[in-house]
């Protein structure tokens, strides 16, 4: 059976190259990536949601800070739309793609990830994070040093003042510690400061 490999952004900057694909060759994997312009797509939901509600709308590519907000906080003002993370968008894609040729294999930046992506239950897919994935191919690769995250904040940006971003869970606590909070359209949601690349997976 052919074994195919997406590496998701965070993965891909940290250690994509041609040491690595030649590992990933020997070993049997191919390569392989989307084409929609799944960005572009789940961006226009949000503008959607937002647009139809008076509510302040959650960010929801980030499960993990999605689940603790609700978990700790269970604020009143916020909205969960129904938007699926982004690399749930391209697994889906992929899935359909390669259907009937071999297994998919999905790399996340964080286990979080990982979980929800196994919930789908999508046939003939697997989601391990890559230290998990390289762990089980016995992967040896040196990591890059990012200046700046792949997966950096600033999603909502040109909702200006009307989005707040919460990168980091110390920014999550202060936010909904406030006995007040400022009127928001959009909460940007990441478990991890600056970006998914010091996500657990990594």
């Amino acid at each position: 059976m052919r074994k195919f490999l997406w590496m998701n952004p965070v993965s891909s900057a940290l250690y994509r190259g041609p040491q690595l694909e030649k590992q990933l060759a020997e070993k049997g994997f191919e390569l392989v990536d989307f084409r929609q312009d799944h960005i572009g797509a789940v961006k226009e939901k949000y503008h959607t949601a937002i647009a139809k509600t008076g509510a302040c709308v959650a960010d929801m590519r980030c499960p993990k800070a999605v689940r603790y907000i609700k978990e700790k906080y269970a604020p009143d003002f916020l909205e969960y739309p129904d938007i699926e993370p982004i690399l749930l968008h391209c697994a889906r894609e992929l899935q359909q793609e390669l259907s009937g040729r071999g297994f998919l294999y999905i790399t996340t930046p964080c286990r979080a990830l990982g979980e929800l992506g196994d919930s789908l239950g999508l046939p003939q897919v697997s989601f391990c994070t890559w230290a998990e994935f390289a762990r089980q191919e016995k992967l040896s690769l040196p990591e890059r040093n990012l200046a700046e995250s792949p997966i950096p904040p600033g999603f909502f940006a040109e909702y200006g003042r009307w989005a707040e971003v919460l990168d980091g869970r110390e920014k999550i606590d202060r936010f909904f510690s406030r006995p007040l909070k400022q009127e928001k359209k959009v909460l940007e949601l990441l478990y991890c400061s600056c970006g998914c690349h010091h996500g657990d997976g990594v």
